[in-house]
């Protein structure tokens, strides 16, 4: 499966959703939020309490699929290469040489050596920067393989494949000899190298014609890459089952996947437990929202029908929650949902890349911002699909205290 999206600037709002001072709600979310009767909010089909989180594990493509998600979290970001390139283009998780290719990432061609190598797992994210006569681009994934001969042989295929291409030329990488870089116009280039037991790949645009720039962004792209590397701890395939699952129960706090199946994405690839490293890659204004996490403390993210995020406290969640629903400037903001006035709603120009939805509510617990998103048709105003996933979200943190 495929993540998509568009990418939006998310609104400014500074306010969030409330307290449920209600009897039939445990706990105190604390000062500075409108006090909320949560018995009174309309959920819809979402049930407004906590659910467990089991995700299914049915054979090892799962469980790659678990090392792929955590792999996310090492990637490097595009703005610390480049700071324009900051237009989401796709997130993508392998776990086997067929999704590999099917994925609509990587050419079949390429197929071979990820199989005859064995890829255990991978991640991968593209970008671009957002104009049209000056286009740049940057796409980074971290492919894990079995051993580092199978990386470093997997390496060399894959180079391989790509100079099958006729009119391609080598372009050295300062500091890098080890990797297999070449381009055909000096425009976009192409490299591999491996790592250990994992091999970079760097695909990356510059305007015009350029070779010593094209090779200094390439070569930023894995220095950085590397050291990211270098922290990700390496775990036997055998182990990924102990990972928890639902670390401090974020994911409990989480809304879940419609019951009526209206969710605008479908699959639960992105689902799980993330770094705010790992989120960042489906931020929509990522530089911004890494200054934002740094401020607010957040240190973990569960991704599931919503995203909650853990900030330090709530004056941190109430800053958070600003950052993350900025709005564009072709962006509407909506009213809030009955009975969640400080929540902040917005419907958004143009539909996220990854999860396809083109509208969105922020609503605030204690020292956790949640997100919930939906797609509203084009000849609809009707906003109510997410005024009740955000009157669910609510009732679900009110209630996990």
């Amino acid at each position: 499966m495929r993540f998509r999206g568009g990418l939006v600037a998310m609104l400014t709002a500074a306010a969030l959703v409330c307290v449920g001072c209600s009897s039939t709600v445990a706990g105190n979310p604390g000062p500075g939020m409108t006090p909320v009767n949560v018995a009174d909010l309309k959920t819809g089909p979402y049930k407004p309490e906590p659910t467990e989180y089991e995700p299914d594990i049915s054979g090892v493509n799962d469980i790659r699929t678990i090392e792929a998600r955590r792999m996310l979290n090492y990637v490097v970001h595009s703005y610390e290469i480049d700071p324009d390139i900051d237009v989401l283009g796709d997130i993508e998780f392998f776990w086997n040489a067929d999704w590999f290719v099917q994925s609509n990432t990587f050419p079949e061609k390429y197929k071979p050596a990820a199989l005859d190598n064995n890829l255990v797992a991978g991640a991968y994210v593209s970008r671009i920067n957002g104009d049209l006569r000056s286009r740049k681009k940057l796409i980074i994934s971290a492919l894990r393989f079995p051993t580092e001969a199978a990386s470093k042989k997997a390496a060399v295929e894959f180079d391989q494949i790509t100079n099958s291409d006729p009119g391609r030329h080598p372009v050295p990488i300062d500091g890098h000899p080890g990797a297999l870089t070449s381009s055909a116009d000096d425009i976009t280039g192409i490299s591999f190298v491996a790592h250990g037991p994992y091999v970079i790949v760097v695909n990356a645009g510059v305007p015009q014609p350029n070779q010593s720039a094209l090779a200094d962004v390439i070569r930023r792209t894995i220095t950085l890459q590397v050291a990211r590397l270098d922290q990700l701890k390496s775990i036997p395939l055998d182990d990924i089952l102990d990972i928890p699952a639902d670390p401090e129960n974020i994911m409990r706090r989480a809304l879940p996947e419609a019951p009526d199946y209206s969710d605008p994405f479908t699959g639960d690839l992105d689902f799980g437990a993330f770094e705010p490293s790992g989120e960042l890659h489906f931020e929509r204004n990522p530089a911004k929202v890494r200054k934002a996490f740094d401020e607010s403390g957040v240190d973990l993210v569960g991704r599931r029908g919503g995203v909650v995020y853990r900030t330090r406290d709530l004056q941190a969640a109430f800053r958070l929650q600003t950052v993350l629903l900025e709005a564009g400037r072709d962006d509407e903001e909506l009213p809030p949902p009955p009975g969640l006035p400080d929540a902040r709603c917005l419907r958004l120009d143009s539909s996220d890349a990854v999860r396809l939805f083109d509208a969105l509510c922020g609503v605030v617990y204690g020292r956790y911002v949640a997100v919930v998103v939906t797609r509203i048709p084009i000849t609809s105003r009707s906003a109510t699909p997410l005024y009740q996933r955000a009157a669910a979200q609510y009732a679900i943190l009110a209630k996990s205290e």
